[in-house]
C-alpha cells in the first residue's frame, strides 16, 4: 500500500497576491494631518500648552500683553508712590509726625521686606497677589514719603524728573540693543554687596561729602545696571502670570536709582 502512495505537492500561495486586505494605503495629505504641524496663533491650544509658559516662548500677541501688565502694574506703583510722599510737602502737620514717629518707618521698612516675599511666594495667585503687592507698595511708599520729607521740594522734584528720564532711556536702550545685559547679573550682585559693605564702614566713620558722594554715585551705577538687566529679564525669564515679580523688580530698582540721584543732588547743593 505504501508503494500505491503518491505524493503531491502542497499548493503555494503568492503573500502579494492575497486578496484579504484591500484598503489602500493613507495618502501623504492624510499622513501629515497626523504630524506635529506648528501651531498657529488662532488655534485653540491654551496659551501656557502653545509655548511651555514661558514668555521668551510665546507669540508676539502674548508677550505684548505680559509687557503691558507689568508696566502698568509698574504706573500704578509709581503713582501711589508719588501720591504719598507728596503729601509732606503740603500737609507741615503730617511731615512733622512721620518725623517724630520714627518707629514707624522702621516697622514699615520690615514690613515691606515680609509682604514682598509673601508675594513672590503668592505671585500667581490670584486675587491674593495683588492684595499682597498693593500692602507692599503702601509700606515702601511711606518709607520714601520719610526719606523725602527731610529734603527740599525741589531737590525731591529734580531727582524724581532725573530717575524717570534715565528709566525711560535705559529701557528704551535695553530693548533695542542686541547686547545681552543678563550676563551683568553676577557682577552686579557682587557690585551691590560691595556698597553694602561700604555703607556699613561708612556708617562708622566721620561725616564727609565726599564719602557720601561715591557711595550714591556708585549706587546710581549699580542700580541703573540693574534696570538694564531687569527689562531684558522680563522677556527671557518669567513665567505669564508672573506679572507682579517683575513689576516689582523694576520698582526696586527706580526707588534705589531714585534715592541716589537724591542724595547727588542734595550733596551738590549743600556745597
Amino acid at each position: 500500500m505504501a508503494a500505491n502512495t503518491r505524493y503531491e505537492p502542497a499548493p503555494q500561495r503568492d503573500s502579494f497576491e492575497e486578496r484579504g486586505y484591500t484598503q489602500p494605503p493613507p495618502s501623504y495629505q492624510a499622513t501629515a494631518e497626523y504630524s506635529q504641524a506648528p501651531r498657529s496663533e488662532d488655534d485653540n491650544v491654551p496659551d501656557d500648552f502653545k509655548f511651555g509658559g514661558m514668555v521668551a516662548e510665546g507669540t508676539l500677541p502674548i508677550r505684548m500683553q505680559f509687557v503691558r501688565k507689568v508696566y502698568a502694574i509698574l504706573t500704578a506703583q509709581l503713582l501711589l508712590t508719588t501720591i504719598m510722599s507728596s503729601i509732606s510737602f503740603f500737609s507741615d502737620s503730617y511731615r512733622l509726625w512721620i518725623q517724630s514717629n520714627f518707629w514707624l518707618m522702621i516697622v514699615s521698612v520690615f514690613g515691606a521686606l515680609g509682604f514682598m516675599l509673601v508675594t513672590y511666594w503668592k505671585r500667581k495667585s490670584y486675587p491674593a497677589n495683588l492684595l499682597f503687592l498693593t500692602a507692599f507698595t503702601v509700606l515702601e511708599a511711606y518709607s520714601i514719603s520719610v526719606v523725602t520729607s527731610f529734603y527740599d521740594a525741589r531737590i525731591v522734584v529734580q531727582a524724581l524728573i532725573l530717575t524717570l528720564g534715565m528709566f525711560v532711556a535705559l529701557t528704551l536702550f535695553a530693548c533695542q540693543t542686541k547686547y545681552d545685559f543678563t550676563n551683568w547679573m553676577p557682577y552686579l550682585f557682587g557690585a551691590l554687596w560691595f556698597l553694602i559693605l561700604f555703607g556699613f564702614v561708612a556708617a562708622f566713620l566721620p561725616n564727609s561729602s565726599t564719602v557720601e558722594l561715591i557711595y550714591s554715585g556708585l549706587a546710581a551705577l549699580i542700580f541703573s545696571g540693574y534696570i538694564l538687566v531687569d527689562t531684558q529679564l522680563i522677556m527671557r525669564h518669567y513665567h505669564v502670570e508672573e506679572e507682579i515679580a517683575a513689576s516689582i523688580s523694576l520698582y526696586l530698582d527706580i526707588l534705589n536709582l531714585f534715592l541716589a540721584i537724591l542724595r547727588i543732588l542734595n550733596n551738590q547743593q549743600n556745597n
